[in-house]
Formats: structure tokens, C-alpha cells, sequence
């Protein structure tokens, strides 16, 4: 599964798109106390920790995090919900390690 998420982030931050050689952490966003899998469609390449940089910004404003897809509720399957993504703008995460363009989301 590793290998799916590095191909498709090209080793760079989901949010931000800054180049991941250090510091960086794999973020899940169905939140592994929500039950989130480690699954292509689930995990996302970040910079920082969980308390840094954009990792830790996502956990910080769960709110705005949700809103743009790098957090997923509970009940809701990562596979369905689009994120905005650094590389790919908006994008469905599919378990295969690739994307599926999308419309941004009506806020």
C-alpha cells in the first residue's frame, strides 16, 4: 500500500504540494480511531507530524479539514469523498493508488 500513495504524491505534501524529504508523515483520513484503514483511498502523504505543518493542521481545524477531504467522518468510505488535492486539485482517492478527477464540492 505504501508504494500506491508514494507513486501517486510524487513524495509531495497532498495539501500544500511542498517536496517531502524529511519530516513528512502518512495522514489518515478516515482518523484510524474512526476505524480509517491503511488503504490507498484512506492515506495521504503530508508534511510535518500530527502536530506540524500540514498534518498537524488538519488535526488542528477538523472543521476546514473535513470540508476539503483530508478528514472523512466516521461513516463515510474514503473512496467517495473527493479531496483537495496539491497535485490533482479536486479528486476522488480510488484503492487502486490513482485519482479520479471531480467538481469541487457545493459548499
Amino acid at each position: 500500500m505504501n508504494h500506491l500513495v508514494d507513486d501517486r504524491e510524487m513524495q509531495r505534501c497532498a495539501r500544500c504540494g511542498v517536496v517531502i524529504w524529511e519530516n513528512g508523515s502518512r495522514h489518515h483520513r478516515k482518523l484510524r480511531s474512526r476505524g480509517g484503514a491503511d488503504a490507498a483511498d484512506n492515506i495521504i502523504l503530508a508534511c510535518g507530524s500530527g502536530t506540524t505543518g500540514c498534518h498537524g493542521w488538519m488535526h488542528a481545524n477538523p472543521a476546514e479539514a473535513t470540508a476539503l477531504g483530508y478528514i472523512v467522518s466516521r461513516w463515510a468510505d474514503p473512496a467517495d469523498i473527493p479531496i483537495l488535492h496539491a497535485l490533482y486539485e479536486w479528486v476522488l482517492l480510488k484503492p487502486d493508488g490513482t485519482t479520479k478527477g471531480v467538481d469541487p464540492p457545493e459548499q
